[in-house]
């Protein structure tokens, strides 16, 4: 009579490595999902940036195709309106409003004026106009706070002198209705504003934050203010 002296797995060890792998892939998975919607955070971050830098350059390279809003409907080149920049703004801080600011290009000379007094010029009649406008959706459900947790409302006006070509940005932290209130405060030139950026539960962590340097004239001066400085 032979003996065989193999083994098995007994069913306690079967369910201990069964247990013990499940921890593992568990615990890969809940690592891996962490770290794909801290990327997600920090992607709703940049995109948030480079849409606000971007006006910037739709206002430097503006072309006037005589269809924006209440300005005259005549072929390019022909038409007396004159794109003069965007207004953005947000009333709940999810969602970034992209409006056209245009003109009429006066009958009379402002060539003394500088980059400032000649948006206050009454022959530009400067005002929103009612087409053209885009709403931006900030990104993975993200959303604008300021430091005590509530949502962040503010208001940019970016402006490009006709004269001078010269870029001036006014910023108010506060969603303002009409731009006058804008150009007749030249304070709101030196303001600067900052959007902490609140995952809304998409992860545990410090918050980053993007910030609108006061005085700007161009895209640079919008900056990413990383988790340990964002004081957010």
């Amino acid at each position: 009579m032979k003996f065989s002296n193999e083994t098995g797995y007994t069913i306690i060890e079967t369910m201990l490595f069964l247990g013990i792998s499940g921890l593992l892939v568990t615990g890969i998975l809940a690592g891996a999902g962490a770290s794909i919607n801290t990327q997600r955070y920090r992607d709703s971050v940049s995109s948030l940036q480079s849409v606000l830098q971007q006006q910037y350059s739709e206002v430097s390279n503006v072309s006037n195709d005589g269809t924006s809003g209440s300005c005259d409907s005549k072929p390019r080149g022909q038409s007396d309106c004159v794109i003069l920049g965007r207004y953005i703004t947000t009333i709940d801080g999810k969602n970034l409003l992209i409006q056209d600011v245009i003109g009429k290009t006066p009958s009379s000379s402002v060539s003394s004026l500088n980059d400032v007094e000649i948006f206050k010029e009454n022959g530009y009649t400067i005002q929103i106009s009612s087409s053209g406008n885009t709403t931006y959706v900030i990104e993975w459900s993200s959303s604008l706070v300021n430091e005590s947790n509530i949502p962040k409302l503010f208001s940019m006006l970016i402006l490009r002198s006709p004269n001078s070509g010269i870029v001036r940005t006014f910023l108010a932290n506060n969603p303002i209705v009409g731009i006058q209130t804008l150009l007749t405060k030249e304070a709101l030139l030196n303001t600067e504003v900052k959007m902490c950026v609140d995952s809304n539960g998409l992860f545990t962590g410090a918050r980053m934050a993007v910030q609108v340097m006061k005085n700007i004239a161009g895209a640079s001066g919008i900056e990413v203010l990383e988790e340990a400085g964002s004081g957010c």
